[in-house]
């Protein structure tokens, strides 16, 4: 085997090999892009296993398990979970479908809520449905937790979390005041 076979074989096996064990929370991530196929969910786009979205009705969330999903996680406030007229968290776990509460408003956002999308996305084996009521808080939360956990350019990372639903301006100064 020449040397230069020798030198390139390794490496390009190595390369290979690492993307078969890949979590959600390790997966290189794409531009969001819209979903099709799932009625109910406001504003809802896909970066591979995630799905990003705003309030979903109850038909939607008893779609998710047909959708492969095992964790729903909600960005909604406490009021705001209040005044649905469906119970979200009971229809979830009747599904047997994780669910995961990180109740966001504009003036909590910031960095502990970023560390709990890493911790769930670490030991999460499939898709992923974050929603809050439009999506603004979900892009916000998944450019916070691009740049922070996974080293995603912050320009990029704003990118990133535009498509999938980010439009606050605010949201956006958040998180470049908590970029490092």
């Amino acid at each position: 085997m020449s040397s230069l076979v020798k030198t390139w074989l390794v490496p390009i096996a190595v390369i290979a090999m690492s993307g078969c064990t890949r979590s959600l929370h390790q997966a290189d991530f794409a531009p969001a892009n819209p979903v099709v196929d799932w009625t109910g969910v406001k504003n809802l786009s896909r970066d591979g296993e995630v799905y990003f979205g705003g309030r979903p009705t109850a038909d939607a969330i008893e779609a998710a398990q047909e959708k492969g999903i095992k964790v729903v996680i909600n960005l909604l406030s406490d009021r705001e979970v209040t005044v649905m007229d469906f119970d979200e968290r009971a229809i979830v776990e009747r599904l047997g479908i994780e669910y995961v509460a990180i109740p966001i408003t504009p003036k909590s956002f910031g960095p502990p809520d970023a560390e709990i999308l890493r911790e769930v996305l670490s030991k999460t084996p499939g898709p992923v449905l974050i929603h809050c009521k439009s999506s603004n808080r979900v892009g916000a939360l998944w450019a916070m937790y691009l740049h922070r956990h996974r080293g995603v350019p912050l320009d990029d990372a704003i990118k990133l979390g535009r498509r999938a639903g980010l439009r606050s301006e605010k949201l956006v100064e958040t998180i470049g005041k908590h970029a490092n």
